[in-house]
């Protein structure tokens, strides 16, 4: 479109103004004053079409201001990648304490997790060095369970409870509120 451009937006500008001069000249020809002059519908209209133009003239050197300073930068950033290759090599040479945390992070996780399977192989493999108390009633409790859940609890109520410092066991009691 030609009215985007600079030189067709100047060109109008100065039709404007010539058609501006030609209107004022022939109102003072009729012998209006400057108040009713500046009154005229027809003059407000091109001083509006004047200023459209000019408002217009400002935005397209600002876009090409802009589009300068754009080139401007692209070259610079052209220039900027051999900088930035000595830069990498520089980082390379560094020593391995350089790396960037999330990296520290992501090798301590490993770590964490090749220990914990570590851990579980040898909880595997190695024999059962469990209580002998402990271990088989729970064994026993949960193959109960299994196979008949209300035999199972009813079970678990009736076990005697083994008293600790006398080294006997007693059956619970219910107890008696006191009076």
């Amino acid at each position: 479109m030609a009215s985007k451009e600079k030189m067709a937006r100047e060109g109008q500008k100065t039709y404007w103004e010539k058609k501006l001069s030609q209107r004022i000249e022939v109102l003072t020809g009729n012998g209006l004053e400057t108040d009713k002059i500046e009154k005229d519908t027809v003059i407000k209209k091109i001083k509006a079409k004047i200023r459209d133009t000019v408002n217009r003239l400002i935005t397209i050197e600002k876009k090409e201001k802009k589009i300068e300073e754009m080139a401007r930068i692209k070259e610079e950033k052209k220039a900027a990648p051999k900088e930035k290759a000595k830069k990498e090599k520089a980082v390379e040479k560094a020593p391995a304490e350089a790396k960037s945390k999330k990296k520290k992070k992501k090798e301590e996780k490993k770590e964490q997790v090749v220990k914990a399977e570590e851990e579980k192989k040898e909880v595997a493999a190695a024999p059962e060095e469990k209580s002998e108390d402990k271990e088989p009633v729970k064994k026993a409790e949960k193959k109960e369970a299994k196979k008949k859940p209300a035999e199972a609890a009813a079970a678990k109520e009736a076990d005697p409870v083994p008293d600790k410092a006398a080294g006997k066991t007693e059956e619970k009691e219910p107890e008696k509120p006191e009076e």
